[in-house]
């Protein structure tokens, strides 16, 4: 790689998720980690569940591990979590949630969150829920400015999320018009709706690709696809990180996988690190 730096990967608690929060950054730590992309949910972090206390104890094990959050990613696209939802309840709710969210990124000095607007059902008037989308995101977005934390919008599949493009993720962006929002893109999403890094760098330009979600996809059942360790699935993660090295991407890689790893999920780690050390990331 000409560009692309060790400093820029950024291992995960994603597939930790049956083991206890010590565990997960004794883990982390052990490995070798530094910067992590951080997942708030169950059982480590649910920001339904955590208070300020809980917060400002999660900084504290944070930096006696030496481990810096550089994108709090709370759960974001299962229930009850939709901030476009045309029930009033579960939209406040979920609004709740990131404003925690982004108060957690702050004293984790994280510079960034991970938010999807959320998702309508597919029977519902899409105009009316894009409308409910831009409002919730300018809201979202006039706190995380005055924290100076950005949120970071991910393109998805329609069932998650109503950025369902490259093009709705600008279109959000623009529509908000907040510098507190940027983009990112998250490799077996692009697979799923029919897209590539580079039209995903031509479109967003390389300056709004804050992060990417870096991991293989391999296919369980025709058209449906899990996350996997670099070299385990139908992606070309090595053209990926050419094209990005080649843009100057400046981002942070977050080392996404869930199951099948959860059993030995410091292992599945330990795969991403061996994948960058074979392409020689600068140091």
């Amino acid at each position: 790689m000409k560009n692309l730096t060790w400093n820029q990967v950024a291992y995960t608690n994603f597939p930790y998720f049956k083991y206890s929060l010590k565990y997960t950054l004794d883990s982390l730590e052990r490995i070798g980690a530094h910067n992590i992309e951080f997942y708030g949910a169950y059982p480590h972090f649910y920001l339904g569940d955590v208070t300020c206390h809980d917060i400002k104890a999660m900084a504290r094990m944070l930096r006696e591990r030496h481990l810096q959050v550089i994108n709090l990613c709370p759960e974001n696209c299962t229930y009850p979590v939709n901030a476009i939802s045309s029930n009033i309840h579960t939209r406040a709710r979920s609004i709740d949630h990131y404003v925690k969210g982004l108060q957690a990124a702050n004293e984790f000095e994280s510079p960034y969150c991970l938010f999807f607007p959320g998702w309508c059902h597919f029977d519902e008037d899409q105009e009316e829920a894009w409308d409910r989308g831009v409002e919730t995101m300018g809201y979202l977005a006039g706190i995380a400015e005055s924290y100076g934390v950005k949120i970071i919008l991910e393109s998805a599949p329609a069932c998650s999320s109503i950025l369902s493009s490259t093009e709705k993720q600008i279109q959000m962006m623009e529509e908000v018009g907040s510098k507190a929002l940027t983009g990112m893109i998250d490799l077996s999403c692009l697979f799923y709706i029919g897209e590539t890094v580079e039209g995903a760098v031509g479109k967003l330009g390389i300056d709004r690709i804050c992060h990417v979600h870096f991991h293989n996809c391999a296919e369980l059942t025709p058209g449906r696809y899990e996350h996997r360790v670099p070299d385990d699935g139908v992606l070309d993660l090595g053209h990926a990180l050419s094209v990005l090295d080649e843009a100057g991407f400046k981002g942070h890689f977050g080392c996404e996988v869930f199951a099948p790893y959860e059993y030995e999920p410091e292992k599945a780690m330990l795969e991403f690190k061996k994948y960058f050390e074979e392409k020689n990331m600068r140091y």
